[in-house]
């Protein structure tokens, strides 16, 4: 179950956060770029399910992911099935998914369905791990562009992702990051706002 905070940013905004992370307790700090590819059905089967299926590039590397509903969005943290393995192609990912855990099921009828790419996201990623009493949480600065039906729009948004360590020692540091520079929430996985293009 992957859980995150999810903020609307702006440049300048990122930037501040970016400076404030780097001058605490911060490990691993990297940029990565990333190409990612949604798939669905042509009646969109995924997508009435909450459901998204990706394939991205991260920098030189292919993962394949699938996400499945989750629970709801309070306070901009979202929490959801993720599966993920390295894979060059749909295909290929859905062979290997349901060897980390995706319903086999599923990932079967997947392969055998029509599925053609909905939108497309390519953006930069600026992680940093911070440490928050005993948990450990990933802060991505996101900024690129999102696409879909012939039309675009920017992408700029923060995410804190939980890696380890007591849950509310990970709520904590969400909220202490909202509060300290006034982040909005934001209640849309990037597939859900490609989509409404």
């Amino acid at each position: 179950m992957e859980q995150e905070f999810k903020w609307d940013a702006f440049a300048t905004l990122q930037d501040a956060v970016l400076i404030w992370a780097l001058n605490r307790d911060a490990d691993h700090a990297r940029i990565t770029e990333m190409d990612a590819q949604y798939f669905d059905t042509p009646d969109g089967a995924l997508a009435a399910e909450q459901a998204a299926l990706r394939l991205r590039r991260e920098n030189e590397t292919g993962i394949c992911c699938l996400k499945l509903r989750g629970g709801k969005v309070v306070q901009g943290l979202h929490a959801h099935e993720e599966y993920e393995c390295l894979a060059s192609c749909v295909s290929e990912g859905l062979s290997t998914l349901p060897d980390v855990g995706a319903p086999i099921e599923l990932c079967s009828r997947l392969r055998t369905l029509n599925l053609m790419e909905t939108c497309r996201i390519t953006f930069s990623r600026y992680t940093v791990l911070l440490r928050y009493g005993s948990a450990e949480a990933e802060l991505a600065l996101d900024r690129g562009r999102m696409s879909a039906n012939g039309k675009s729009a920017p992408l700029c948004e923060i995410e804190l992702e939980y890696k380890s360590g007591p849950q509310e020692d990970f709520y904590a540091l969400g909220q202490s990051i909202a509060s300290e520079f006034h982040l909005r929430p934001q209640p849309l996985s990037k597939v859900a706002r490609a989509r409404a293009l």
